[in-house]
Order: structure tokens, then C-alpha cells, then sequence
């Protein structure tokens, strides 16, 4: 039976979300795609934009292009804009929490993987409690607990929204960026190895890339060994292949006010990854996305 997904991503805000769609969309055969939801974000070193709602506008535009480029198009109409305020500046609902909670109410199971700031979530999951026995979540964000405060973009966007996902009780996995998806580097060398000869969404992620690190560099010897970490793709490889993570269940965290956590004993349970597989995991990304080798 195919599983039910639900994409929540700020996809215009860094390129790694981008390659996180790519592979997901490649990688449909024992999934049914019921959204793509637009998490909010503000203004960080990868995109510049004049409010949440703006970023929002960019989102939805990557999603479109490249579903076009990937032939596609049939999703464009589960796209749903989500929220323009945070989950602690606001209680309303927007299109997107709304398809969230109209999924998983329809559906006996539903996985969300989420990608961005947790809010569209959490704003289902505070205005539809009981869907929280219907849905799973997957979601990258803070960091490993050899970290003292999950200074994380992700994270620390909107620490009231990590809250209440954690609390609820839902069936959540949290991979943390630093320490486990920052494993998951990579260079412009290797991008264009395996993925320039993968059609127009091929030349479109190198191009991505290559840009991405140009902006960021300052003088000639940033170029000399550098990397780019692509984070997301961790969330989707975790739903495709559970086999190539070490994981621990863990009494569900409290989450201070400096974001780091307090470790409890007596609470439910929370999945947390600890160690991924980056070898695994890059080359089935680099096949899924059409690499040819040498069998």
C-alpha cells in the first residue's frame, strides 16, 4: 500500500530544499504526494526578501518551475501557501495547515516531511489535536545534543512551533543539522559528475549549486576546498530508506528558552537520528535522479 506524503518546505530560501523535491519526485513509486505545503521564513543569508509573505510568493514559484522541469505539472495544483506569521505571533489558519489537517483526516496514515520552520504543523496539529494519532512527522531541524542550543535556522525561527509539535505526542523523528545532516556535504565537482547529464532539472541543480557558492564567497581561496552541505535531502532519504540511519528513541525533550534541551525520563517518546549512511544516501539520490553507471 503506497504511503502518504505531505512535503512542508521553505523551498526558495536555501537550494537544498530544491534538491529535496527533485529526489522525492523521483522517487514516487510507493508514495502518493497529497501536498506540498510553503513554510514561512525570514530573511537569512541565502534570500533576502522584504517579509514572510514575500518569501512565501518565491516558494510557491521554485515548486512550479520545477515541477514543470520534471514534467510534473499534475502537482502543481497541491501546492497550498502556509502561514505569514510564526506559530508564536499568530494562531491563524492558512492554506496550508488546512490541507494538512483535511489529509490526515481523510487518510488512515499520513507522513509529513518537513523541512523548514515547523509552523504550518504545529498550527494543524493546535487546531486539529486529534489528527496527532493520524500523522507522522518527519523533520530536520536544530541540532545533535553534542550541541549546547539548537542555534538552528530552522529551529530557532519559531521555538513556540517546536514545542507544540513535541508536545502533542505525535510520531515524530527529528534529524538534527549539525552533527548528522551536515555530514551530507558535497562539492561542485561532484554535482556536476552525476547530475549534468540528467536532463534539464539536472543542468538546474548544478547551475543552483555552482551560484550558491559563488555568492558566498568572498575571495579567491574560499573556493580552494570548498563545500556545500545539502541538508534536506536527509528528510526525504529517512522516509525512502530507514536502513541507512542510526536512530534512538528518546523521553521527549524540554525545550528551553535558549532552544537547548532538557532531558526528561518520564515523558513519551521521541525519535532522534543520530548517524546517517552519506555514501547510501547520495547514491541513491544520484541514480533516482538519472545518473548512468557501469553495472
Amino acid at each position: 500500500m503506497a504511503i502518504n506524503v505531505i512535503l512542508d518546505t521553505d523551498i526558495s530560501n536555501e537550494v537544498d530544499d530544491q534538491f529535496a523535491l527533485a529526489y522525492l519526485l523521483q522517487s514516487l513509486d510507493n508514495y502518493n504526494l497529497q501536498a506540498i505545503t510553503i513554510a514561512p521564513f525570514s530573511n537569512s543569508g541565502y534570500q533576502k526578501t522584504l517579509s514572510i509573505g514575500d518569501g512565501t510568493d518565491l516558494s510557491y514559484n521554485v515548486c512550479v518551475k520545477i515541477l514543470k522541469m520534471m514534467g510534473r505539472n499534475e502537482f502543481k495544483d497541491i501546492i497550498f501557501k502556509g502561514a505569514n506569521k510564526y506559530f508564536y505571533e499568530s494562531k491563524e489558519l492558512n492554506a496550508a495547515s488546512n490541507k494538512i489537517i483535511d489529509v490526515a483526516r481523510k487518510n488512515d496514515k499520513t507522513t509529513i516531511v518537513a523541512i523548514g520552520a515547523i509552523t504550518n504543523v504545529a498550527l494543524a496539529i493546535y487546531h486539529a489535536p486529534e489528527i496527532v494519532d493520524k500523522i507522522e512527522v518527519i523533520w530536520l531541524g536544530g541540532n545533535s545534543f553534542l550541541s549546547d542550543k539548537n542555534n538552528e535556522y530552522n529551529f530557532k525561527q519559531d521555538v513556540e512551533a517546536v514545542r507544540q509539535v513535541f508536545y502533542s505526542g505525535v510520531k515524530l523523528t527529528v534529524i538534527p543539522c549539525r552533527n548528522v545532516a551536515s555530514n551530507l556535504s558535497t562539492t561542485v565537482y561532484e554535482i556536476n559528475h552525476y547530475l549534468k547529464d540528467c536532463g534539464e532539472i539536472g543542468k538546474y541543480l548544478c547551475k543552483a549549486f555552482a551560484d550558491c557558492k559563488q555568492a558566498f564567497r568572498k575571495t579567491p581561496l574560499d573556493e580552494v576546498g570548498e563545500a556545500k552541505t545539502l541538508w534536506d535531502i536527509s528528510a526525504i532519504a529517512y522516509l525512502l530508506d530507514k536502513s541507512n540511519f542510526v536512530c534512538k528513541e528518546i523521553s521527549c525533550p524540554e525545550i528551553l528558552d535558549d532552544t537547548s534541551y532538557k532531558l526528561t525520563t518520564n515523558r513519551h517518546k521521541v525519535n532522534f537520528v543520530m548517524d546517517l549512511n552519506r555514501h547510501k544516501i547520495f547514491q541513491d539520490f544520484f541514480i533516482k535522479m538519472g545518473y548512468k553507471y557501469e553495472k
